[in-house]
């Protein structure tokens, strides 16, 4: 079923897997909050997704351009310079990439990944790789890139390298009952 226009708004939608605010406007004119869920589309017109674009500290933080949204429906009033973005793939442009590369032409696959340059946008290529089962090849491509990408987002330490994350030890409780406890408590206290 074709998506109807709604006058005025843009169709987006979530491709990330978590949850993401944006910035939207009420009837009066004071800023909002929005939340959109994964995978749900939710509607802005193009002067709130301008305001979104503006509030985001770098290019990589903006949510329209970074991967994060992907377009569905633009209206007359989208300017498509604002929001171009090698990042902002529709799912048919990957299934594409990925079909033909399987095929043979590994060129627009190629291409994709190379102009990728977001670690969401770098995962959702990385499941259509392993839904179309693609070769190793492809898949450790993909994973790469990622690697890539992430360790160009990561703080540099003293050796020049990409600082690693270290997950915390986590030391388990020391099993004992309450009234065990309670006994071991009671012998220590004089009375």
């Amino acid at each position: 079923m074709p998506a109807t226009k709604i006058a005025g708004r843009e169709l987006w939608r979530n491709v990330s897997p978590g949850l993401r605010y944006y910035i939207t406007m009420d009837a009066l004119g004071n800023q909002t909050h929005g939340v959109v869920q994964p995978g749900r589309t939710f509607t802005i017109t193009p002067l709130e997704r301008q305001l979104n674009q503006q509030a985001a500290h770098s290019g990589k933080a903006d949510l329209f351009r970074n991967g994060t949204f992907v377009l569905v429906q633009e209206t007359d009033d989208t300017i498509l310079d604002e929001i171009k973005s090698p990042n902002s793939l529709a799912d048919d442009d990957i299934e594409k990439a990925v079909s033909e590369a399987i095929a043979g032409d590994p060129v627009p696959f190629e291409a994709m990944l190379e102009r990728m340059s977001s670690a969401v946008t770098g995962q959702r290529i990385l499941e259509e790789v392993v839904l179309q089962d693609a070769s190793q090849s492809m898949v450790n491509a993909v994973k790469g890139k990622i690697q890539q990408i992430e360790d160009a987002e990561r703080p540099v330490g003293p050796d020049g390298q990409p600082m690693r994350v270290v997950e915390r030890e986590q030391i388990p409780a020391p099993e004992a009952t309450p009234a065990e406890a309670f006994r071991q408590e009671r012998a220590v206290r004089p009375r």
